[in-house]
């Protein structure tokens, strides 16, 4: 008999649940409700779904599939921007109204970070998170001490 991993792996995955439909993600209409919807996936581990809300003016990376890497991205983005809270404290329109700058606070245990983010519009006129600095967010691996200064607080 010859065995077949993939197979197995196909019907365990179906077995459980695995198979079940993915809600598609509803088309997003503005530059904030964009970057809210992503980091509500973010929260949810829902890396689907950050794919279908993060792209570029041609479309969602779940879409397009670019680039390439864009899987092993979203998970690295994820990890980064793990959080308790969030709040975007500004969303400010740059360039001829296709794109707009927002400030997101995250809080998490006893910090909060200010992480800038790009959303861009779509070709087909929905908003996708285009671009997060990962540096502001800090270090996965290293949580937020006591005392630690926020980001958000002024010196």
């Amino acid at each position: 008999m010859i065995r077949r991993p993939g197979y197995a792996m196909a019907m365990m995955l179906t077995a459980c649940g695995g198979g079940a439909a993915v809600d598609p993600v509803r088309p997003v209409g503005s530059a904030a409700g964009a970057v809210r919807g992503f980091l509500e996936a973010v929260a949810d581990s829902n890396l689907a779904k950050m794919a279908s809300l993060w792209g570029t003016a041609r479309g969602p990376a779940s879409q397009t599939r670019q680039p390439p890497d864009y899987e092993r991205r979203i998970a690295v983005m994820q990890a980064y921007l793990q959080h308790d809270d969030s709040r975007i404290a500004a969303d400010t329109p740059s360039g001829e109204g296709n794109r707009h700058e927002i400030q997101v606070e995250l809080r998490r245990q006893a910090c909060t970070v200010t992480v800038p983010f790009v959303a861009i519009r779509a070709t087909d006129g929905n908003w996708l998170v285009n671009q997060v600095d990962l540096t502001a967010a800090g270090n996965p691996s290293r949580p937020c001490q006591p005392g630690q200064r926020d980001s958000t607080t002024s010196q």
